[in-house]
């Protein structure tokens, strides 16, 4: 199977303009092919422009550029044919490096400048200068996607109106009404906006919707807090200006950055080397099953895509592929503009267009992945036609790959829109519900920055520690500079479930499909200081025999608990429901000692067959509630009412006792203090945790979420109904407020004098979720409260120091209480 001689291997990715095969020529070099939908390719305007901007990639190129090797515009399905870029994408190698620091920035910005200064010598301007479309190669990073590069001398197809690119690298020239075609000086600003991510791990314009960033593009300076130097500032300053003349030329920028870079860039260090050696690995296995006939794809279009490259599942708009190893943008000219709808109300703020500027964006066109093809529904059409016979297998190897320069090609699902820009004023709209003015309208918080992370639905988490958050999503942990969003490091590591840190370690808990894995990293620099390793060859561990019985095997599920300068790891298998306790084989839970701060093995320590469903860790013990059985949901009096509670010495692992019918409670055992607080079927119960008494007991009127401790004499909490507090000593309320709920289910989020809940809009019709509340927990009343979108889909929240973190949907939103006057 062939599109113009190159024999397809496997289907890539595809998008709302075409698709992109791995291929490979006549010898054996592997490109990527680009191929356009037939609806499209029926346009006379879209093949005029394809034909045009084809020639005119052809003629770029250079040592940081991804040359177009060849085209044809006027087949009857245009193609385009591109040399493979080796290696990881700018955003996962900055995570797995960090930050970068001045001199590593200057052999970035050098690089990047010089591709930029063949794209402008070819008479092109970029116009997508983003991360995500650069990719850093053995050789260096090189610029890729030139699908929306325009002749700066040729403007005959430009849509009126029409500006493209991606909000947070567009510049300001190419947003307002009246915009000329964009020069190269639009180009050095997104070069600006790359190297600022690239220094400090976030955009200099903010996240979230991008109408919320275009405005802060137009109006606001660029957030550049936490870059290497005042010389560095001053550089980006001057990229990001929204003046076009006050911008430096590329030149410059090559001159400057050149005198600063090192003899060894970073991108020939670890760990980036070994990102890249690995993706050149992943694709010279592709290309030898294809060279062997494994699977090659079919002339229906249905062709699978490659392995493990994370094409398969869907996903939003600007996420990264799962594994961004294989991966190229469908040709993305031909953007048009969409009419403007009403803004949904008043802005600016996270969710509502801005009320000034008149800017809305046109719903990004979607990378490998993201979504159908051919918006009439129709099947996608062929790419490709077949080839009888097939060539004689041949395998390839990295070394071969090597000789080519190629590799895995790395690109994105977009996050390019298409801005229409309206000349008439913003939004200005209304809650669709009636208002209530005469209701006292709290101050407003503030929400101080705001940014896009993965899915925490599944296993996500929020932590707090002095000065810095940790963030646990589905890619991986984060440590984030609280106050300035500030990236200070990333662990790219998927099905991580919790996270918890002493001194400076950091304890992460990976699950796995054969055991779970204690993985403890340094807070500086986020490196590995030790992990719990193989734990069937724990020392401490009984031999297991030649033959060993399933119930041998580790349990699936972990949890770990630190205490006394002990880290422990406890592995079971999951006994909550009957198909579950079927599936365990009579497998017992296991405890595991380590020197947390070494990893050296300490002790271990096998329980009986049964799962854990809790663990609790004070005085010196380690609590372990195990349940062989399920009779009611977690929390419940009737869930593992008959099941003991194990405590074990943190110091050797001994059981210093069994608590019978304890394991509900596991919080409540010899060594833990003062009183805690439970919730269970619509009754809230306050226990003296050292003897397990019950100090009161009161019913409540559903099933509630109760905060383990008391604040300021209160207990809070939260149920279906509202929130309220009770008296700690009593169990009387105090105060409620109906309509409130709590914005992490089972954990009320207090600090500084205020718990952190959600609510409806101030003045509105009381109705639905607007958005987040500080209420004081004395009196019940509103300090502030501030807008959060989505506000009814939030997950994950974690205070400190005057600061509250909110996760709702996808985007982590920092707020904070108004600031107090000047005195």
């Amino acid at each position: 199977m062939e599109v113009g001689g190159y024999r397809i291997v496997a289907l890539l990715g595809e998008g709302g303009m075409g698709r992109v095969h791995l291929a490979r020529s006549a010898s054996g070099r592997p490109v990527a092919v680009k191929t356009v939908h037939a609806h499209l390719a029926a346009e006379p305007e879209f093949r005029e422009r394809f034909r045009r901007e084809a020639a005119a990639v052809r003629s770029v190129t250079g040592p940081y550029t991804a040359a177009v090797l060849d085209a044809d515009p006027d087949a009857e399905q245009p193609w385009l044919a591109i040399e493979f870029c080796a290696g990881p994408g700018l955003p996962k190698a900055v995570a797995a490096h960090g930050p970068l620091g001045p001199a590593e920035l200057a052999a970035l910005g050098a690089a990047l400048a010089e591709a930029l200064a063949a794209v402008h010598a070819a008479g092109l301007v970029h116009r997508d200068v983003k991360p995500s479309n650069v990719v850093v190669t053995r050789d260096g990073p090189k610029v890729i996607d030139f699908g929306i590069a325009k002749s700066a001398a040729d403007e005959s197809l430009t849509a009126s109106g029409e500006a493209i690119g991606s909000p947070g690298f567009i510049a300001p020239e190419q947003l307002a009404a009246d915009a000329r075609p964009p020069g190269p000086a639009a180009d050095v600003f997104a070069l600006g906006a790359v190297l600022a991510v690239a220094a400090t791990g976030r955009g200099p314009f903010g996240s979230g919707g991008a109408p919320e960033v275009l405005h802060r593009t137009l109006h606001d300076d660029p957030d550049l807090l936490g870059v290497p130097d005042p010389a560095w500032e001053a550089l980006l300053t001057r990229c990001l200006a929204r003046d076009p003349a006050g911008r430096p030329t590329v030149a410059e920028v090559l001159a400057w950055c050149a005198e600063r870079a090192p003899d060894e860039p970073w991108w020939e260090q670890e760990p980036i080397a070994g990102l890249i050696r690995r993706q050149e690995d992943k694709v010279a296995e592709l290309l030898g099953r294809g060279a062997a006939g494994d699977g090659p794809p079919s002339s229906s279009g249905d062709e699978p895509p490659g392995p493990d490259f994370g094409h398969g599942a869907a996903a939003g708009p600007g996420t990264e592929p799962s594994d961004p190893g294989l991966r190229h943008e469908p040709p993305s000219a031909g953007f048009r503009p969409v009419p403007p709808e009403p803004g949904p109300g008043p802005g600016p703020g996270p969710g509502h267009e801005p009320s000034d500027p008149g800017l809305r964006a046109e719903p990004p066109s979607r990378g490998p992945g993201y979504g159908p093809g051919p918006a009439d529904g129709s099947p996608p059409p062929s790419a490709v036609q077949r080839d009888t016979p097939p060539p004689p297998a041949r395998r390839t190897s990295r070394r071969r790959l090597l000789a080519w320069g190629g590799g895995v090609l790395a690109a994105v699902g977009s996050t390019t829109a298409a801005v229409v820009l309206n000349g008439g004023g913003g939004s200005g709209g209304t809650s669709g519900a009636a208002r209530r003015d005469d209701t006292p309208r709290p101050p407003a918080g503030e929400v101080i920055w705001s940014r896009e992370i993965g899915e925490v639905e599944y296993g996500g988490a929020l932590l707090r520690s002095g000065k810095d958050l940790y963030v646990l999503d589905d890619k991986g942990l984060v440590r984030l500079d609280a106050e300035t969003n500030t990236l200070r490091w990333t662990y790219p590591e998927e099905d991580l479930r919790s996270v918890d840190t002493r001194g400076d370690l950091v304890y992460v808990l990976r699950d796995s499909l054969f055991e779970p894995e204690l993985i403890v990293l340094r807070v500086a620099g986020g490196r590995e200081a030790w992990t719990s390793g193989v734990l069937t060859r724990n020392p401490h561990r009984p031999p297991r025999p030649l033959d060993p019985p399933p119930s041998e095997l580790e349990g699936g599920n972990g949890l770990f608990a630190l205490a006394d300068g002990v880290a422990c790891l406890l592995t079971y298998a999951s006994y909550d429901t009957l198909q579950e306790r079927r599936g365990t084989l009579d497998r017992p839970w296991r405890a595991y000692g380590f020197d947390a701060r070494t990893g050296d093995e300490l002790w271990f320590h096998e329980g009986r067959a049964a799962g854990v469903i809790g663990v609790d860790d004070a005085g010196g013990r380690i609590a372990v509630a195990t349940a062989s059985r399920s009779s009611g949901s977690p929390g419940t009096d009737r869930y593992a009412r008959h099941d003991p509670l194990v405590v074990l010495k943190a110091s050797d692992g001994t059981v210093e006792r069994e608590v019978a019918n304890g394991a509900r409670r596991p919080q409540a055992h010899p060594g833990a203090e003062g009183v805690g607080y439970f919730a269970s079927e619509e009754r809230i119960v306050a226990v003296d945790l050292a003897t397990r008494r019950t100090v009161w007991d009161r019913p409540a009127g559903a099933v509630t979420d109760v905060a383990a401790r008391a604040t300021g004499g209160l207990v809070l909490a939260s149920s279906p109904d509202g929130v309220e507090a009770l008296d700690a000593r009593t169990g009387r309320r105090r105060w409620s407020r109906p309509g409130f709920r709590d914005v992490e289910d089972g954990v009320p989020v207090v600090s500084d004098g205020v718990v952190l809940v959600s609510g409806p809009e101030p003045g509105g019709s009381g109705e639905g979720v607007w958005g987040v509340y500080a209420l004081d927990v004395r009196t019940g009343d509103a300090s502030w409260a501030a807008p959060v979108a989505p506000a009814s889909d939030m997950k994950l929240a974690a205070a400190h120091d005057g600061l509250f973190h909110v996760c709702a949907g996808r985007t982590l939103h920092t707020l904070r209480g108004p600031k107090a006057p000047r005195t």
